[in-house]
């Protein structure tokens, strides 16, 4: 291929990877087009998306959030995704008093409940197009968007990336991980969870960013960043030798079966006592664990 990876400046590029059943298929192809590529650099372990335009990415996501509502559950601080995560991160490191965190990309629910368990304390900023259901003083939305060129980040001790950094457009990931280096404090954190995608093949709409362990590793140690801890969950040898078709109906099942199970709960749970809710929850967590049986890499990072 005769361009040069805007991440390594290497030449040692190919086309391996391709999109594969978008979750928005009439959104993918109006924003993304039909031909949209995967490029991967060999030298930096990077995979990417060259050919959407950062308007088209602002605009998918417009198009996607549109009246789109999320039912919250009661005791969502046990939510698996969250919770889990905070268990990962406590276990390296405490959560102190008044500790500054600025989350990318919560939706309507983001780590703040999961990180309240362990610290009442929190001084909470985030960026996201919809609002977060919680309300405090300390709790700051900067915005729908974070440019890097031109908004100033607060001085904050810890960022939260859950599945947020995959879609970042890729002209953009250097700079946004620089201005996040200047932004935290001294030995500032940031805890990230993606997605393996290159080990699971469900390479979808509208991730742009593609990682393998070592690629995010060299990416984060070019910026100055000290790596703290990174595991990969559900990190099975065989899970690219499966069948993708196959997988993608099973779980396409299971996802209604799921969706019925959790409707009718969500709506009997409105007239159950607080103490046998939380304890639901708290056992949900416990009996399944992490959300997801999809590979995913988890990773803290310290300046």
């Amino acid at each position: 291929m005769n361009i040069i990876c805007q991440f390594c400046k290497g030449k040692n590029l190919r086309s391996k990877y391709k999109y594969r059943d978008p979750a928005h298929p009439d959104e993918s192809n109006k924003f993304f087009g039909l031909n949209a590529s995967i490029i991967t650099c060999n030298d930096c372990e990077i995979s990417y998306c060259a050919d959407v335009t950062k308007k088209n990415l602002d605009l998918y996501y417009k198009s996607i959030y549109l009246d789109k509502k999320q039912r919250l559950h009661r005791f969502a601080e046990f939510n698996s995704r969250f919770f889990s995560q905070v268990i990962y991160y406590i276990n390296h490191f405490k959560l102190f008093k008044n500790i500054k965190v600025l989350e990318i990309g919560p939706n309507k629910l983001g780590i703040l409940p999961s990180l309240k368990i362990f610290q009442n304390l929190i001084q909470y900023f985030y960026y996201d197009q919809t609002d977060i259901y919680l309300k405090g003083e300390n709790i700051t939305k900067l915005g729908n968007y974070w440019d890097p060129i031109k908004d100033k980040l607060p001085n904050v001790d810890l960022i939260w990336m859950s599945h947020s950094l995959e879609h970042i457009h890729p002209n953009d990931l250097i700079l946004i991980l620089e201005k996040f280096y200047e932004s935290l404090s001294n030995n500032g954190k940031i805890f990230i969870e993606i997605p393996n995608d290159l080990k699971s093949s469900t390479f979808k709409v509208p991730h742009t960013l593609f990682f393998s362990r070592n690629g995010l590793v060299k990416i984060f140690k070019k910026i100055g960043f000290k790596i703290i801890a990174i595991s990969e969950l559900h990190d099975h040898e065989d899970i690219e030798k499966r069948n993708f078709q196959n997988r993608h109906e099973i779980n396409d099942k299971n996802k209604k079966k799921n969706n019925l199970v959790i409707s009718i709960y969500l709506f009997f749970q409105k007239f159950l006592p607080n103490k046998f809710v939380k304890k639901i929850a708290f056992k949900h967590f416990v009996l399944n664990g992490p959300y997801t049986n999809l590979p995913i890499i988890r990773m803290i990072v310290q300046k």
